[in-house]
């Protein structure tokens, strides 16, 4: 046999051993000819500012892949929820997820320093956080659960709703049964202000505040808007109490079987979609709060110092648990910040 045809022999066994690898790191079914396909899930709205960009990431990565990535995005729940899509990381049945940081608490004890209520008081202060060298140091610590961070978008500042009160007041929301998400920050908090905080997943607690099991819950006004909330509840109380991340998960498989071009694609897309993204949210957020007005809702704006006050006892504990990182946020913020929120 000729040198050239021994070389065209050794070349073709190098492609069928990566090949090989490739087919051992990625699910099989993702490398059909010339396309791979690759799910992307989130639990809320398709409608909502995440929601449209997760649509424009997937547009843009199989444009600058030469179509080589294929993004389905599956929006409400399709795929299950928050905890199942994380989970569904980890195991590679799904290759990226868009979670929120309240939800990753559950995994990263850490993260629960996030949601910490009224840590973060101004769009300019969170994006020092989570733009910045804080943001990558949690992206980081995603690896610790066998996940990859991929980038952080806005949710945006949280608001209460709920069918029984006006709220004015700290007054108002005693023995009010709340939705919580499935995090001890947000649930200890709300039970300290006196509510009956109830956490459970999204899709169940939209159908128990129409049956009338819950009162009410909190989310940032586009969410509120884009989930059909005002139906069911129709006071909104512009609390202002946290601010919300969503972090992008991909599978370790998944990006195990990207190359280093491919990876940079990936990051740098997230990044740029994470501006635009936020862009939108403000702007959508800010027209949520009339339009929900004009959906039936009275809005109220209710003293935040009552509600910092009752919620000090629970700051000496948290400052004990997680100070390091709540002196180095609160730090990042200026003079005037509680001024710049979205009301």
């Amino acid at each position: 046999m000729s040198k050239k045809g021994i070389a065209a022999i050794v070349t073709c066994v190098a492609l069928v051993c990566a090949a090989g690898a490739i087919w051992q790191d990625a699910k099989p079914i993702h490398w059909p000819e010339g396309t791979v396909t690759l799910r992307m899930a989130q639990t809320s709205s398709e409608t909502g500012a995440i929601g449209q960009e997760m649509n424009r990431f997937a547009d843009l990565i199989y444009e600058r892949t030469d179509g080589k990535y294929k993004i389905e995005v599956y929006h409400n729940g399709q795929l299950g929820a928050e905890i199942d899509t994380i989970e569904g990381c980890q195991m590679g049945s799904i290759d990226i997820s868009v979670v929120n940081q309240s939800t990753l608490g559950n995994f990263i004890p850490e993260f629960q320093a996030l949601d910490i209520p009224y840590l973060i008081t101004s769009n300019e202060q969170a994006d020092k956080v989570f733009m910045g060298e804080i943001g990558q140091e949690f992206l980081d610590k995603l690896s610790t659960v066998q996940l990859q961070g991929l980038g952080i978008w806005e949710s945006g500042f949280r608001n209460l709703t709920n069918s029984k009160v006006d709220v004015n007041s700290i007054d108002d929301v005693q023995g009010l049964k709340i939705r919580t998400m499935e995090n001890m920050i947000h649930i200890n908090f709300w039970r300290e202000m006196g509510t009956d905080a109830t956490p459970m997943a999204w899709g169940e607690a939209y159908t128990a505040m129409q049956q009338g099991a819950l009162d009410g819950q909190e989310n940032p006004c586009t969410v509120i808007l884009t989930n059909n909330v005002a139906q069911v509840n129709d006071r909104l109380a512009i609390t202002e109490h946290a601010y919300s991340t969503v972090f992008l998960i991909v599978s370790p498989r998944t990006w195990a079987s990207f190359d280093e071009e491919t990876k940079q694609i990936f990051t740098e897309t997230a990044m740029e979609c994470g501006i635009h993204e936020r862009e939108v949210n403000r702007q959508m957020d800010k027209e949520a709060i009339t339009e929900l007005q004009e959906q039936g809702m009275t809005v109220t704006y209710p003293d935040k110092q009552g509600f910092i006050d009752a919620g000090a006892a629970l700051y000496e504990e948290w400052e004990e648990q997680f100070g390091d990182v709540m002196s180095r946020i609160e730090a990042l913020a200026v003079e005037g910040d509680e001024d710049e929120n979205v009301s």
